[in-house]
C-alpha cells in the first residue's frame, strides 16, 4: 500500500498525523492541492492540542471530502460515518488521548504508536477509495479505446 507507506514517510520527517495523511495523499494521488489546504492540517496534531479528534482520522475525511467532490463515492453523506467507524474499529477510539492511554509504553517512545496509526489510517483511506478510483481508470480506458 503505497499511502501507508508514504504517510509513515511523513511522520518520520516530523509532520504530524492529519499532515502525513493529507500530503501522502496529495503525493501518491496527484492531487494537486493547493498549500493552503496542507497548511490548514498544522493544527490538527495530538487531537488539535487537546487530546480530541485524533489528527489522522481528520486528514481522512479532509481527503475524503475532496475526492468526493471531484469523484464521487457511493456512500456520498454517509461516507465521514463510515471512515469513523472503520477507524474506531481498527483503534477502539476516535478520540487521540484514549488512543494514547492504551497504548503500551514502547509504542510512546519516539512517536512509533503514532506512525503505525497514521500508516494504518492511511491505508484505510487507500481501501475506501480504490474501488472508486479503479472505476474512474476504467471508465478512462473505456473512453480512450473508443476513441
Amino acid at each position: 500500500m503505497m499511502l501507508s507507506k508514504r504517510a509513515e514517510e511523513f511522520m518520520k520527517q516530523g509532520n504530524n498525523c492529519c499532515e502525513a495523511v493529507v500530503r501522502a495523499a496529495d503525493t501518491v494521488w496527484g492531487l494537486k492541492l493547493a498549500p493552503e489546504v496542507v497548511a490548514v492540517t498544522s493544527l490538527f496534531k495530538e487531537g488539535m492540542d487537546s487530546g480530541c479528534t485524533c489528527g489522522a482520522l481528520v486528514g481522512m475525511v479532509m481527503i475524503s471530502g475532496i475526492l468526493e467532490n471531484r469523484y464521487g463515492h457511493p456512500l456520498k453523506d454517509k461516507l465521514a460515518a463510515d471512515l469513523t467507524s472503520r477507524f474506531r474499529g481498527e483503534f477502539g477510539s476516535t478520540c487521540c488521548r484514549v488512543i494514547c492511554k492504551q497504548r503500551p509504553l514502547w509504542e510512546k517512545i519516539g512517536r512509533k504508536g503514532c506512525i503505525v496509526l497514521t500508516a494504518k489510517t492511511a491505508g484505510i483511506l487507500e481501501e475506501v477509495w480504490a474501488d472508486v478510483q479503479q472505476s474512474a481508470n476504467q471508465n478512462r480506458s473505456d473512453y480512450t479505446q473508443a476513441q
